[in-house]
């Protein structure tokens, strides 16, 4: 009863509002998207707009915003990252032939999975998934709407499973049944990166049967299903640029869980430090964004079949020492645009002329880059890719140089891409000629020098005289006055209206025609869709391959050896970021030698003597090898391993409530569960979140069970010396430890991992660099000799220090007085000294 009372027009916008709820409805009227009553202020609020009011038929005026329509997409872009659903509300006929209210419906509903602007980061993936559950298992489908890709996975019947799978997808959208269970509804809700969709289920549309590829599992059939149906509805279309569904087989790549890829920092770096870098922003020398994407993708899933690393290894070999070769590749392919996006969004329909231009530009290079890779012996394949310079023969003269953004005003196509194009233009510009010509007639007529013939959309066609020359007017003239301005008056003339139809018809006829070819020109495109998508994967592998040649060819890198055994024999291996970093100060290089039968190396030493880096390097390096790169090392004999499990750093998940220890023990037990003989195993200081004796404990229990049950390759930092001892009784376990050099209490780190256990944990010579209070330093001394020498029944030592708190600007002032050379220093220096102890002594408190 309450929406009675609104005008028709409100009426309609609480309809559709109503139809989509989850959504901000963006209703266009006029040039604008307005925005009403709950949306209009939460998207005030959210894009700092101004909050107004609108009639609508009651009393009150009800809230409104609104955004220029041609500017939407910045608005929508900034709405979607924040997580918002955005349903497109359009006129779906011209106002000015309208009868009553405008018709209007929704064209589209854009979500943070759906969104595929060509302002999106072209080197991230944005995928969006679905799931079903079974009794046993939970099968999930990932789709990149803006690549066509489509791709599934099989997990464990686990929230937590499903959880890190989809943080390490990087999801943006996840599609639920309605029926999902609560509890798992309201934990996955509460992710903050990604936005939780619920629908009904569905059954598979049967064209869209073959992108299930022939695999016949009930689970991906409803999970694929769910997707598909949830696209139709929010596209308003059925989406047909997907490519085949592919499995995400781990028994075909090496396996690292999401907190491994973490611990690595393979795609993105856990530090704040602006100028830190990941893995893949270290490696990544590609031209074009699909190469960009391809090379994560390829660190993410190194593989783990040797003929396959062999097959990458060649070719990076060849193009590493064929600088021509390679150079040639560079320069064409630094005119490849992301053939996969273009090739989507001209299959979606959202493509525009400047898409066709780059697609044209890129198929330019296609054939070249692909004849030049034919000399890759160990990619014969690449003879085979279709070049679609048949596609690009057709297209290539199409679209002007500089074409407009929009089809709006036409003026896209070359002249003689289209004969009733080039007529229709022909008439249009004649009808502009005539209006030239009009207006140099009637100033001679008239004597009106400053006269001119006008259009605006409401009146059409005029003749402007201003008033002082409304006395040159003559009724013989023919001049009908039209609207009276200010300062002038516009007229108009039965020639003038005769002329009007004509001109305008022809200007009308122009842009429907060229948006008509466009349309046609995007359907032939979409003809060579699979194609497009060939070629553009070979492109980007190309790209890769040449990346990682350049960065073989510019760092020095090495090819690794890969054999069936089980010793692992790098000689002068290096952390590939920290080695590029430090120019200047020569990055100490460390051996990392395993025997066939060694499983553990126990890694002591101080902290700060570089145990957590040589850990870090040696799984990179895996990575590295096992991707295909070259190496950072002076030669490198490899096995091939299935898995790296980490337990590096020290955090917490508030989130959900873990403690340190408690994610160090769930990070440890995924290890001890999965890892096989042909694992990587990087344990660092494992049991120190708990009582020091808890901690050996089990430390010790872990060594013995990795060393005995798994033989898993195993790197193992600790500071619990005691467990060094477990080499005597354990003869595949080996003490390493990092060289430091003490001397006078000072000691001097020398980065070099060596045979034996370190004498000591050099903890306080550390506290010492940090420069605690001397105080502090000294009592600490004093307690480890009493603790080294003491009965065990005796564990608290008394203080005869007196422990008086240590202000910073005392330290400071003593350091300074401690560091003076005053041999060396001139008069002007020791005044401008003494100024500055002044100043300090003044800060402390006596």
């Amino acid at each position: 009863m309450a929406e009675k009372k609104y005008t028709p027009m409100m009426q309609h916008y609480l309809k559709m509002k109503e139809e989509n709820p989850d959504a901000i409805l963006f209703y266009r009227l006029g040039d604008f998207y307005e925005m009403f009553f709950d949306d209009a202020k939460l998207v005030s609020q959210e894009l700092d707009l101004v909050l107004t009011g609108r009639s609508a038929g009651v009393e009150e005026k009800v809230p409104m915003c609104g955004v220029p329509f041609h500017a939407a997409n910045s608005y929508i872009s900034r709405l979607v990252k924040k997580g918002y659903k955005v349903a497109i509300c359009e006129q779906l006929e011209d106002p000015s032939n309208a009868k009553g209210l405008v018709d209007r419906g929704i064209v589209k509903i854009v979500t943070p999975g759906t969104y595929m602007d060509s302002t999106m980061d072209a080197k991230t993936t944005n995928y969006m998934a679905s799931c079903d559950i079974s009794s046993f298992e939970i099968t999930v489908v990932y789709c990149e709407l803006s690549t066509g890709e489509l791709k599934y996975q099989t997990l464990q019947r686990s929230l937590v499973a499903l959880q890190k799978a989809l943080l390490e997808q990087n999801v943006s959208e996840l599609v639920c049944p309605m029926a999902m269970d609560k509890k798992w509804m309201s934990a996955l809700e509460e992710m903050e990166t990604i936005l939780i969709s619920k629908h009904k289920k569905s059954s598979v549309d049967s064209q869209d049967l073959p992108l299930l590829n022939g695999i016949e599992s009930e689970s991906l059939k409803e999970a694929f299903a769910l997707l598909m149906a949830y696209l139709k509805d929010t596209q308003k279309q059925h989406i047909d640029h997907f490519l085949p569904i592919e499995s995400m087989d781990k028994d075909k790549v090496l396996v690292m869980d999401y907190e491994t890829k973490n611990h690595l920092e393979l795609v993105s770096s856990q530090s704040t430090n602006a100028k830190a870098e990941s893995l893949w922003s270290f490696m990544d020398k590609c031209q074009s964004a699909m190469g960009s994407r391809l090379l994560k993708r390829w660190i993410e899933y190194p593989l783990i079949d040797a003929n396959k690393i062999a097959k990458r290894q060649a070719a990076i070999k060849d193009l590493k020492e064929n600088f021509m070769l390679r150079e040639n590749l560079k320069e064409h392919l630094v005119y490849v645009y992301d053939m996969e996006r273009l090739a989507s969004r001209m299959a979606y329909g959202s493509a525009s002329p400047r898409d066709v231009l780059q697609l044209v530009a890129t198929l330019e290079h296609a054939k070249p880059i692909l004849d030049l890779a034919i000399s890759l012996d160990s990619y014969p394949e690449f003879s085979q890719v279709p070049d679609c310079q048949g596609l690009y023969n057709e297209i290539k003269n199409a679209i002007i140089e500089n074409p407009p953004l929009t089809l709006k005003e036409g003026g896209v196509f070359n002249d003689g891409y289209n004969q009733e194009l080039d007529e229709v233009r022909r008439i249009a510009k004649k009808g502009k000629d005539f209006i030239l010509e009009l207006e140099a007639k009637e100033r001679e007529r008239t004597g009106v020098k400053s006269l001119k013939v006008g259009y605006n959309r409401i009146f059409g066609y005029f003749i402007e005289v201003r008033n002082g020359n409304l006395s040159n007017i003559k009724d013989e003239f023919g001049y009908h006055a039209k609207q009276t301005l200010a300062n002038a008056t516009r007229f108009v003339t039965q020639e003038l209206k005769e002329k009007e139809e004509q001109i305008l018809h022809a200007q009308e006829t122009k842009v429907k025609l060229e948006q008509s070819l466009f349309n046609d020109l995007l359907l032939r495109i979409k003809k060579d869709l699979f194609d497009l998508h060939a070629c553009a994967q070979a492109l980007s592998t190309i790209d890769v391959l040449v990346s990682l040649a350049i960065l073989a060819s510019e760092k020095g890198y090495v090819c690794p050896v890969f054999h069936p055994g089980y010793n692992v024999n790098v000689v002068e291996g290096k952390h590939p970021i920290l080695d590029d970093r430090m120019k200047k100060k020569r990055y100490v290089s460390n051996d990392w030698k395993m025997s066939e039968d060694e499983h553990v190396q126990l890694i002591t030493g101080p902290n700060m003597g570089g145990k957590s880096t040589y850990m870090r390097q040696n799984a990179l390096l895996v990575v590295m090898a096992q991707m295909g790169s070259f190496i950072p090392a002076k030669t490198a004999e490899l096995p091939i391993f299935d898995r790296i499990f980490t337990r590096i750093g020290a955090s917490d998940d508030i989130l959900t409530g873990k403690s340190t220890f408690m994610v160090e023990m769930i990070e440890a037990n995924a290890a001890l569960c999965y890892a096989t003989k042909h694992s990587l195993i990087l344990f660092d200081e494992i049991g120190r979140g708990t009582a020091t004796y808890d901690g050996m404990a089990l430390a010790q229990a872990m060594l013995e069970y990795i060393d005995e049950a798994i033989g898993a390759k195993t790197l193992f930092s600790t500071h619990y010396h005691e467990l060094t001892d477990l080499e005597k009784e354990h003869p595949s376990m080996h003490n390493v430890h990092v060289d430091v050099r003490e001397e006078k209490n000072e000691i001097e780190f020398r980065y070099r991992i060596i045979d034996g256990k370190a004498d000591k944990s050099y903890g306080i010579n550390v506290a010492r660099l940090a420069h605690l209070p001397k105080v502090v330093l000294d009592r600490a001394a004093q307690l480890l000799t009493n603790f080294e020498n003491q009965d065990n029944n005796q564990n608290y030592q008394p203080s005869l220090f007196v422990m008086e708190q240590v202000q910073p600007e005392k330290s400071k002032l003593l350091q300074q007085l401690q560091e003076l050379d005053i041999d060396s220093m001139t008069p002007r220096d020791a005044l401008d000294c003494l100024y500055e102890l002044k100043k300090l002594s003044e800060k402390i408190e006596l």
